[in-house]
């Protein structure tokens, strides 16, 4: 563990910084790319941090580890970007697909600087990063998890760049599987306290993420394949429109049929 600061503040709350900047300057990038509006995309990478954190602390005691962390920022967030989406009036499905590769890249930035304060450790091994708490030196499992979503985040860029940038319903749903199914994994190397059949809490919060990806995939692909339930249900599933005029154009169709 590296006890590091700069101008009084620690360098993990630097790295934090750093990384709100470029997923800010990306939000601004994949926006143009995905013909979204540059002024939504602006407020929605504003937004999205203080909604999240606050949701997250609102749900912190719902288990047995509090505070805030990114798996269960991850399960909760679809909640947080549909506050969002009424806000801005902003499709939801659209949005989770425009904010999915910045989600993969925030953690993947975010994760290397865990190494600095000690936390997210991984059992004590030979070859570790000593922890100055535990007295030992501990598996650099913050660095391979950051790898890994690093990897995420460039796989769904890619993705995205294969199908001309249309957000096509499915990059959250992409993130929500590989994350939780790599998660899962990492957190058999972290050194936390197992919760019930040796395993941790995150651990199902992870897999609770890859199988509500996993829904969502074959949901999405269902519709794509039965476009008539799409046009039946047009006010629940139509991608031009925003959340907030989706639930008036809604309501103005239920009164007529009175």
């Amino acid at each position: 563990m590296f006890s590091m600061d700069f101008l009084g503040i620690n360098i993990y709350f630097w790295g934090h910084i750093l990384d709100s900047i470029i997923v800010v300057i990306f939000f601004v990038w994949y926006s143009k790319k995905c013909r979204v509006n540059a002024e939504k995309a602006f407020l929605l990478a504003i937004l999205i941090t203080p909604f999240t954190v606050s949701a997250m602390y609102i749900v912190a005691n719902l288990d047995s580890i509090g505070g805030f962390n990114w798996v269960r920022a991850v399960i909760f967030m679809p909640v947080v970007i549909y506050l969002i989406s009424l806000t801005l009036d902003l499709p939801f499905i659209e949005t989770m697909d425009f904010i999915a590769p910045a989600a993969a890249l925030h953690h993947g930035i975010s994760h290397i600087f865990c190494i600095f304060p000690g936390c997210c450790q991984g059992y004590p091994c030979s070859f570790g990063i000593w922890n100055k708490d535990a007295q030992d030196y501990l598996f650099p499992v913050q660095l391979f998890e950051s790898a890994t979503s690093l990897l995420i985040f460039v796989f769904m860029v890619w993705y995205a760049k294969k199908k001309n940038y249309k957000l096509h319903g499915i990059s959250y749903a992409q993130y929500l599987f590989l994350f939780g199914l790599t998660r899962t994994f990492w957190e058999f190397f972290r050194d936390n306290t197992p919760q019930r059949w040796q395993i941790s809490t995150f651990q199902y919060y992870s897999f609770a993420a890859f199988v509500l990806g996993s829904i969502w995939l074959i949901t999405t692909f269902y519709l794509r394949k039965h476009p008539e339930f799409v046009e039946k249900h047009n006010l629940l599933f139509r991608e031009d429109v925003g959340e907030l005029t989706r639930i008036k154009m809604f309501l103005r169709k239920r009164k007529r049929n009175r």
